[in-house]
């Protein structure tokens, strides 16, 4: 196991002047534009680009979270269908997010896998705009353009998520990871508000789902614009090996015998399943609640997947501030602030409340995604980030699969019942989790 992860060889002019945090200061050098802690990852120009084209991504993905539950339970009224979308792609991820991981170890520029997975994004969204268009839409439509983008995410995510490190080095890696997560929270902020208000403003609902092509079609150009930003990252090629390449499933297995000999990585990634499992229900089951529940149109179903984007835009802000000390108690802290509000949310029946609870879960859901990410790549060795990433996201996409019975248990007793029986469970494994020290002490 490595304690610390190697810096890049590469080093910007902007760590030579002590932006970095706990980086000694050249008082004969004192820079103009130095930025503040929370936003020193910005003073690398591949950093900009890079986070520009995330944020392309990430608003094409979280109008898409919106638009697709709500078109599927428009057109079913059945959340056993929303389960079956969300499993689809999560069931091909479990072999598309490893061999990835492979993919992202072998190449010399990460950029390129990210850059082919964009551009299919942007194809099977069209796809979908133009059956809209032409009213032939159906579940199984839906369906099978779930289970191409749960391919395309899943083989593209873990370069992604090794990508971070070579472009900002390990000093900035908790603030370049944290403004990420702030990037995708302020799309989460703005992005299904707006698609919502756009199905709602053109007529949809009640059966009527053409205005959704629209919103189709401005998914597409957002996955193009995160192609061509891409362009603009510049960072060294990938060393030629040592030695050669072990076939594909040989490397594949590598990297699992790596995990799991490797106890910090194991109890982070198994960790970071499990909080993800009781935590991520309510999303998933958030179409159905809002109709039902909280009898609620696209229009404030939009708003209430926006609403928690605040919260989770604040809390990626403060996590982008601190520095790099206790970050595994911040972790646990951030769970229970997710699991406690979470808890009451099933509970409640009223949209403004309800508006006011899932703020909080944002913040809490923003510490546990920038804190577990962080955690893994500072204690995972280089040569194996690649893959032991692509298992940090396969746990999304097992989680996907196992989202199913869960789906079928909130058609038996209830949406209510569902995410408060889910949020108990997180908050019983944070309060666990807190009692191994080897956990809460983590750095």
């Amino acid at each position: 196991m490595a304690e610390e992860a190697k810096a890049p060889p590469h080093r910007s002019n902007s760590e030579d002047i002590g932006l970095v945090q706990d980086a000694p200061e050249l008082d004969e050098t004192p820079a103009p534009t130095r930025l503040p802690r929370t936003f020193a990852a910005f003073a690398e120009s591949n950093f900009r680009w890079y986070f520009a084209s995330l944020c392309g991504n990430f608003a094409a993905m979280n109008m898409q979270m919106f638009i697709r539950g709500w078109l599927v339970f428009e057109i079913t009224g059945s959340y056993e269908k929303l389960g079956w979308m969300t499993a689809a792609g999560g069931a091909v991820g479990i072999i598309a997010a490893p061999l990835g991981g492979v993919v992202a170890d072998r190449v010399r520029q990460k950029k390129h896998v990210i850059q082919w997975g964009q551009c299919s994004n942007a194809a099977i969204t069209l796809a979908v705009a133009l059956l809209i268009a032409f009213g032939r839409l159906e579940f199984m439509h839906l369906l099978t353009a779930s289970v191409l983008h749960g391919i395309s995410m899943n083989a593209m995510m873990p370069a992604r998520q090794a990508l971070t490190k070579d472009v900002v080095g390990v000093d900035r890696l908790t603030n370049a990871i944290a403004l990420n997560t702030s990037g995708m929270n302020t799309a989460r902020l703005l992005l299904p508000g707006l698609a919502g208000g756009m199905v709602a403003a053109l007529g949809g609902g009640d059966g009527n789902v053409d205005p959704a092509k629209w919103v189709y079609v401005f998914m597409t150009a957002l996955y193009l614009f995160s192609v061509l930003v891409m362009f603009k990252v510049s960072v060294p090629d990938r060393p030629p090996p040592d030695t050669p390449f072990e076939p594909m499933l040989r490397e594949l297995r590598l990297g699992f015998e790596y995990v799991l000999a490797t106890p910090t990585i194991l109890m982070l990634l198994v960790g970071n399943f499990l909080m993800v499992f009781f935590s991520m229900p309510y999303f998933m089951l958030l179409p159905g609640f809002a109709k039902q529940v909280l009898d609620a149109g696209p229009d404030q179903l939009g708003l209430l997947i926006s609403i928690s984007g605040i919260g989770s835009l604040a809390g990626s802000l403060i996590i982008a501030s601190m520095p790099n000390r206790h970050r595994g108690k911040v972790l646990l802290g951030g769970g229970i602030v997710l699991g406690v509000p979470l808890l009451f949310f099933s509970m409640s029946t009223s949209f403004l409340l309800s508006t006011l609870l899932l703020t909080i879960v944002g913040v809490g859901q923003a510490a546990r995604m920038s804190l577990s990410n962080v955690l893994i790549q500072a204690n995972v060795e280089d040569e194996f980030r690649g893959r032991v990433m692509s298992i940090y996201m396969l746990e999304m996409a097992v989680l996907s699969v196992s989202i199913y019975p869960i789906s079928v248990l909130a058609d038996v007793v209830g949406v209510q019942w569902t995410v408060g029986a889910s949020a108990v469970g997180l908050i019983v494994l944070v309060l666990a989790l807190f009692c191994i020290p080897r956990y809460r002490n983590l750095q």
